[in-house]
């Protein structure tokens, strides 16, 4: 967060996200590191190249603490100048939705409630064409090129929740028509009751003006 300010470059960002990982001891992911300003950040994928925040601008962040090839996912859209009002929509909805999720990721349950959670909430706001149709996945020990493993949270799934399973839930909002991005999450440890984050980051929309 430190680095991100207007005029900042994307890839001194990624720099230190990355950096920040091996000081403390991780390794390489078995995924890219995600990063993407102004339009792209509603890409939430990989891609080549770098740009120069803009003084209003949006980026998005996809990023994982690793050690010793387990991982730990996080994913944050900062705003960088005032939010728009589109912005604090969006992110109500995925905070909504983001807590709707932990409320039903515990035993009894299966992935695809957790699923079904996600998309009730975002529904509920209107937003059924901007979300996705999977909102997160199991995590583990991986190599590349890709630190998603299976079970995943997508409609019908009947894969049961238990104990002791590390689950990164992300709520990702991508409003083409207004070019406005959103997402939100992080990965938990399941319990026998409520979910056991694994990251001390705020849920808070990050703003930095």
């Amino acid at each position: 967060m430190a680095e991100i300010r207007p005029g900042a470059d994307e890839g001194k960002i990624l720099a230190a996200m990355q950096g920040a990982v091996f000081e403390n001891g991780g390794e390489y992911p078995a995924n890219d590191f995600i990063i993407g300003s102004g339009a792209d950040a509603l890409l939430c994928r990989h891609k080549a190249g770098r740009r120069k925040l803009d003084a209003s601008d949006q980026i998005t962040l996809e990023f994982a603490g690793t050690c010793r090839h387990y991982h730990a996912a996080l994913m944050r859209t900062v705003v960088v100048g005032e939010p728009g009002t589109r912005h604090l929509e969006l992110y109500a909805a995925a905070r909504e939705a983001l807590e709707a999720v932990e409320a039903v990721m515990r035993p009894g349950n299966v992935f695809g409630d957790v699923f079904d959670a996600h998309a009730a909430a975002m529904d509920a706001h209107g937003l059924m064409q901007h979300r996705l149709n999977a909102c997160g996945y199991s995590l583990g020990a991986r190599f590349a090129p890709s630190w998603m493993d299976w079970p995943m949270f997508y409609r019908g799934n009947k894969a049961e929740i238990r104990p002791n399973m590390t689950l990164f839930a992300h709520m990702i909002l991508a409003d083409s028509a207004t070019g406005t991005a959103m997402t939100l999450g992080r990965t938990y440890l399941t319990t026998e009751g409520d979910p056991e984050p694994l990251s001390k980051l705020s849920l808070d929309l990050p703003v930095v003006r």
